[in-house]
Formats: structure tokens, C-alpha cells, sequence
């Protein structure tokens, strides 16, 4: 069992805490320079990690360390760490990061006194802590870095329930630009589709409520079938009449919205066209205007 340091105590790396706790990993170090975080980690663990007053006495005497921060900080706290015992032999200890478009690279400080280090990022959105305690197990992780830790990340995985996948650090990004088109502009377009409700008198709440059941049964479809095989609406149908009142109607009312959605409508047709059935003469609608 490896004695594991945490620092940085925000969504991730408090749910990391308090996961790997719950699986018998309690020779557990933290620091958060937010005392309120390290309160809030006691709401959820029995018992107390052993709470340390700077990321240098985290590190002493742990053989795998979690640099849970922000991707702009995470090199300047390894260069802090590496600085902080310049003499220190780090051969034999893991340090890792969470981010998902980082490589360990940011971690180079810390390779070049000994370290073994590593990339290891959730594929889940972590809105809040608690909900993040409730989303890690079971979601997908990528691993990137030191062949050396692939076991050690392997173990964490299966701790937290989870698949592991391994990346090379030169497309890191582009699975990051996935994740954000996935999740992150997922949720952009919801808030486009929200305030399109607005426009007509329905209120936020009741929009939400009205929307989830379409979004779920999109997902249910998507987890059955191909992206263009769950593709429902008007472009499956080749209905280009109804794509030409959208864009009428948003013309009027949300001009603002009119380039994202003829570029979606776009894709759209994309994924239609590969049912074949569907053609670009179908939607003169979508040509590129004058």
C-alpha cells in the first residue's frame, strides 16, 4: 500500500481523498492552503489524514503525490517542490498530475531529481465535491507518462471502479478538445436552447425540465447505436422547410445564434449523409450565403 500525498484539496483532488480512503489507502497526507477544504475533507473521511503546513512536508515521507491543482499552477508547484529539497533523491516516488491537457512534462523538475511521473486524468464533469465523490467511480482515466507508474495507475484505477486508457503525450490535447465538445459545449447548447424557450415566455426551471427527458433520450440512443444512427430531427427526415423557418425565426429574434446553428445543422447533415439518404442538394437552406 503506497503512502499517497494530495495537494490541492478542489473537486478532484478532495474526491480522490476521500475515494481512495473508503478503499483502504489511509496513509493519507494532504494540504490545501485553504483550512476550510481541509474541513470540508473531514465531512467525508472517518478518521483524519494527517494534515500538513506546506506541499514540501506533504511530500516528506510519501511515496506517490497528487498535484490536485489548477494546469497553470501545476508546474510552478512542481519547480517549488523540486527547489524546496534541491539534494533530494526522489528515485522510487511518483508524482502525478490530474489535468487532462497537460502532459507530465510539467512535471520534468520533479523526473530529473529521480521521480517516476504521470498524467492521470478523469474523463467526468466534477461540478461540486460531492457530486464528484459520486462520479469518479466507474468513469474512464487516461494515463500518460513514465511506463514505470502504468502499474501504479492501474491499481489506483481499479480502486476508483475504473477503465483505464493509455495515451502518448502528443495527443493529450486532442482528447482534452473531445472531452470539452462532449461535456463542456454540451452544456453551452443547452444554455443556447434555454434561452431560446425564454424568447417564447418559458421559464428557466420549466425549460430544464421540458429539455431533460430530449436530452436523456438522445443519450439512451447514442449508447445503443452510431452517432449518425441516433441522429432524430428534421435533416434525417430532409426536411429543409422547417430548417429554413429555424433560421427565420432566429434571425428575428436570437441573431446571435444563427452561426452556431447553421454550422450544427451543418454536422448534422454530415452524420445524415452517411445513412445515405440524405445529400447537400436536400438543404439549399444550409448553402453558404452571398
Amino acid at each position: 500500500m503506497k503512502s499517497i500525498a494530495i495537494i490541492g484539496l478542489g473537486r478532484v483532488g478532495l474526491a480522490l481523498a476521500v475515494l481512495l480512503w473508503r478503499q483502504g489507502w489511509t496513509a493519507l497526507r494532504v494540504y490545501d492552503r485553504n483550512p476550510e477544504k481541509v474541513q470540508l475533507l473531514n465531512r467525508w473521511i472517518e478518521g483524519v489524514p494527517v494534515h500538513c503546513g506546506s506541499p514540501a512536508a506533504a511530500v516528506a515521507e510519501s511515496s506517490l503525490v497528487f498535484l490536485a491543482v489548477q494546469d497553470r499552477n501545476i508546474k510552478p508547484l512542481a519547480l517549488a517542490l523540486a527547489a524546496s529539497q534541491p539534494a533530494a533523491n526522489f528515485s522510487g516516488i511518483f508524482f502525478a498530475h490530474l489535468s487532462g491537457a497537460l502532459t507530465s512534462l510539467e512535471l520534468s523538475s520533479l523526473q530529473a531529481l529521480g521521480a517516476s511521473t504521470f498524467s492521470l486524468h478523469p474523463l467526468q464533469s466534477l461540478a461540486d465535491p460531492a457530486g464528484a465523490i459520486k462520479a469518479l467511480p466507474g468513469s474512464f482515466f487516461s494515463f500518460e507518462g513514465d511506463e514505470r507508474a502504468l502499474p501504479l495507475a492501474e491499481e489506483l484505477v481499479r480502486a476508483l471502479s475504473g477503465h483505464l486508457v493509455r495515451l502518448a503525450a502528443e495527443d493529450k490535447v486532442l482528447y482534452h478538445a473531445a472531452a470539452v465538445v462532449s461535456s463542456n459545449f454540451f452544456i453551452a447548447l443547452e444554455g443556447m436552447a434555454i434561452s431560446m424557450m425564454a424568447g417564447i415566455g418559458v421559464d428557466e426551471n420549466t425549460a430544464r425540465r421540458m429539455l431533460l427527458p430530449l436530452i436523456r433520450g438522445s443519450f439512451e440512443n447514442l449508447e445503443r447505436v452510431s452517432p449518425a444512427e441516433a441522429l432524430t430531427g428534421p435533416i434525417v427526415r430532409g426536411d429543409d422547410a422547417t430548417i429554413r423557418a429555424h433560421l427565420e425565426a432566429l434571425r428575428r429574434q436570437f441573431p446571435d445564434y444563427l452561426k452556431a446553428y447553421r454550422l450544427l445543422a451543418g454536422l448534422n447533415l454530415e452524420l445524415a449523409m452517411r445513412r445515405g439518404r440524405i445529400t447537400p442538394a436536400d438543404f439549399p437552406s444550409l448553402e453558404p450565403e452571398a
